[in-house]
């Protein structure tokens, strides 16, 4: 795969993250992580989708309306590193951090890493 592949594929990670439907939440997850992700950030971890779903309905219940944008993305080997930047509902910075992503052989996200203040999402 290239970098514009693995791009697209976090991107559509990230798009789970927002305030959906949970349907199309899990839908987008079926689409962008392996079954057996490894999810981590300083407030959780978790292993496999179904929990990665659990816990970003949580968040967005505690966080109703926030979205995510990448600022950057690096790619090399099967993994990459984002910088992000959480907006709240309307539409101010509410949290900068960074990600660590390693992608599978069919191209989806085995494994997640979050970066950011613990008193943060």
């Amino acid at each position: 795969m290239n970098s514009e592949a693995y791009l697209k594929t976090w991107n559509t990670y990230q798009a789970a993250w927002g305030p959906i439907p949970e349907a199309e939440r899990r839908e987008l997850l079926a689409q962008s992580v392996s079954d057996a992700i490894v999810y981590t950030d300083p407030a959780s971890q978790v292993e496999g989708v179904q929990a990665l779903a659990e816990r970003i309905a949580a968040s967005q219940e505690r966080f109703t309306g926030y979205t995510f944008r990448n600022d950057d993305f690096l790619e090399h080997h099967g993994q990459a590193l984002f910088h992000w930047t959480m907006y709240d509902a309307t539409g101010a910075v509410f949290v900068r951090g960074a990600s660590f992503g390693r992608f599978g052989g069919d191209g989806r996200i085995i494994q997640a890493t979050g970066f950011f203040k613990a008193s943060q999402p």
